[in-house]
């Protein structure tokens, strides 16, 4: 039986379809254009043509698989539509498990967001901890609800485990979903230059692999109707740029910026937007989540699925000479030495 994986050409799909691939597991995958399909041209894959709004492509994908992973989404900071993100993270969600439930799959891993679950007060955030605030921005609101929908599902009998990656880094395509690794990116090219207000706002960094064999363990793990965090380390920004620096060797002249001051250069980023239709840098929705911490706690992933969390700074320096190899064509690095 196959295993049929949404969202494959995205930065983490494109990452578990490969492995899973190398692993002898026979793939198969929904693909709207040519775009990215010699990443997937050996034999373990099987392309089907279609995408999760086509509700005839996905039961023509799902016939005779076994195993779902749901990785499709609309996770980007802007829409020129705003409607997109309903119509991808919700709607299209909806179709998936329609087409799951008929199929009679035996188990589907649902990839969502950690920032569903809001910033953290006093204690880093686990799945049952009362939410702090509302949601920031559609990307979150639209995930949260197909989150709900797809408990609804486990409770109507389809096997369903939800997984919530938080601000994934690490070597992968450029997406744009993948911020974090295009800081280091630019921080090696020395154009990154901002620490956005204090650089104190503690965020959860998980890097890429760990997040990939999460999904694998909470394929053979996971309870169903439950979610799991897959966090990282909780650190703050300044600590995050820190280790860049001492990992690289490389010291940037790094400047704060007000959080004022940023939310009036995204206003103007979301204003030239309208008129050319090109996606702004950043959104007011995603600076105001910056003045928040947005810790977590993956002890439940840890204890019931052996999610491992990787050190920050071993993560970074796999990073960074990826990035040097790949993205800047250079074969060494030059470390610091300590």
């Amino acid at each position: 039986m196959s295993i049929l994986i949404t969202g494959a050409t995205g930065y983490l799909g494109s990452k578990l379809t490969q492995l899973l691939a190398d692993r002898g597991e026979a793939i198969r995958i929904l693909s709207r254009t040519e775009q990215n399909i010699t990443l997937f041209d050996r034999p373990e894959i099987s392309i089907i043509r279609g995408d999760i709004l086509d509700r005839e492509s996905l039961k023509k994908a799902m016939e005779g698989v076994s195993r779902v992973y749901h990785m499709a989404a609309y996770a980007r900071l802007w829409a020129k539509d705003p409607y997109t993100y309903q119509a991808i993270n919700v709607e299209g969600t909806r179709n998936v498990l329609d087409a799951a439930l008929a199929a009679g799959i035996q188990k589907m891993v649902h990839t969502s967001t950690a920032g569903v679950v809001g910033p953290s007060g006093e204690k880093p955030m686990d799945e049952d901890m009362p939410k702090i605030a509302g949601f920031f921005n559609l990307y979150e609101k639209t995930k949260s609800e197909a989150e709900q929908i797809s408990m609804d599902y486990a409770r109507r009998g389809l096997p369903v485990t939800i997984v919530n990656p938080s601000r994934v880094y690490g070597p992968g395509m450029d997406t744009g979903s993948n911020p974090f690794t295009k800081i280091v990116e630019l921080y090696l090219q020395k154009k990154w230059h901002v620490i956005p207000g204090s650089g104190n706002d503690i965020g959860s960094y998980c890097y890429v692999d760990d997040v990939i064999d999460g999904h694998i363990l909470a394929m053979e793990k996971g309870r169903n109707g439950e979610r799991y965090l897959f966090g990282g380390v909780n650190a703050s920004f300044n600590q995050l740029l820190e280790i860049i620096s001492k990992q690289s060797g490389i010291q940037n002249n790094l400047r704060h910026i007000p959080f004022p001051l940023l939310l009036l250069f995204s206003k103007y980023q979301v204003f030239l937007a309208d008129i050319s239709g090109k996606a702004p840098r950043i959104t007011p929705e995603w600076v105001r989540k910056y003045e928040y911490n947005w810790a977590l706690d993956s002890s439940k992933a840890v204890r019931e699925l052996g999610y491992r969390i990787r050190p920050l700074e071993d993560g970074i320096k796999l990073t960074i000479e990826w990035v040097k190899k790949t993205r800047l064509n250079l074969e060494t690095l030059p470390l610091k030495q300590a």
